[in-house]
């Protein structure tokens, strides 16, 4: 009978991260069309929250199948990126207080994924490799950061490209494929967003940021289930 019920269970908790997989890809996919490309700011302000919204819930079934402090700090991480998605969101400017909401969703991640990390050989040539794209990355926003919001803004932006760098470095050495996808996506959408908005913006840059964002997320969500 406990075998009955353990295979039961798990087929109710895999049909449950199917149906939010499937909802967050249509939120995503509406947000992308309705949002981005036709440009309709009712549907923004509703499904961008609400894609992610889906994705914390996702987490929330992880945590609820396997309590442990990697699937509650992945959990917190994914509501300090809401906040930060609101405060991105807001009329007027806020981008420093949604930067500073990413950066502490980092810190989550990073939390999450350093007791994680295997073997660590080779650390020096990616962390080499890092500094040199962190570097080359602020040098190029540098002049456009200095001009929109002065030394307070260039120094959080500075803060936030270390941060995630890190993040990215913990996530390597994990052995997750997941994991690792999660965070390089994460990384190539506020690498997109950051010359967007300070250097020179791409042709729909902000369906190549929302497309990698929302992936790296349930990327991670899903990570807590499996």
């Amino acid at each position: 009978m406990d075998g009955i019920q353990v295979s039961k269970r798990t087929k109710e908790v895999i049909g449950v991260i199917l149906f939010l997989s499937i909802a967050t890809l249509v939120s995503g996919l509406a947000y992308l069309w309705l949002a981005l490309y036709k440009d309709r700011q009712l549907w923004k302000f509703l499904l961008k929250p609400g894609t992610m919204i889906w994705i914390i819930l996702l987490a929330v079934v992880g945590v609820a199948k396997e309590p442990g402090s990697y699937g509650w700090l992945i959990l917190v991480g994914l509501l300090f990126s809401l906040v930060g998605d609101v405060f991105l969101m807001w009329p007027s400017n806020r981008f420093i207080q949604g930067l500073s909401s990413f950066f502490l969703a980092h810190l989550c991640y990073v939390a999450a994924f350093f007791p994680r990390m295997e073997d660590a050989s080779g650390w020096v040539g990616f962390t080499l490799v890092l500094i040199l794209l962190g570097a080359a990355y602020i040098y190029f926003l540098r002049p456009g950061v200095k001009e929109e919001g002065g030394g307070r803004l260039q120094f959080a932006v500075l803060s936030y490209v270390l941060v995630i760098s890190l993040m990215v470095w913990t996530a390597w050495f994990t052995g997750s494929s997941l994991i690792l996808a999660g965070a390089l996506l994460f990384y190539l959408s506020d690498a997109i967003l950051g010359w967007n908005r300070f250097v020179h913006p791409f042709p729909r840059g902000d369906l190549g940021v929302m497309s990698t964002y929302f992936t790296a997320q349930y990327l991670l969500a899903l990570s807590v289930t499996v």
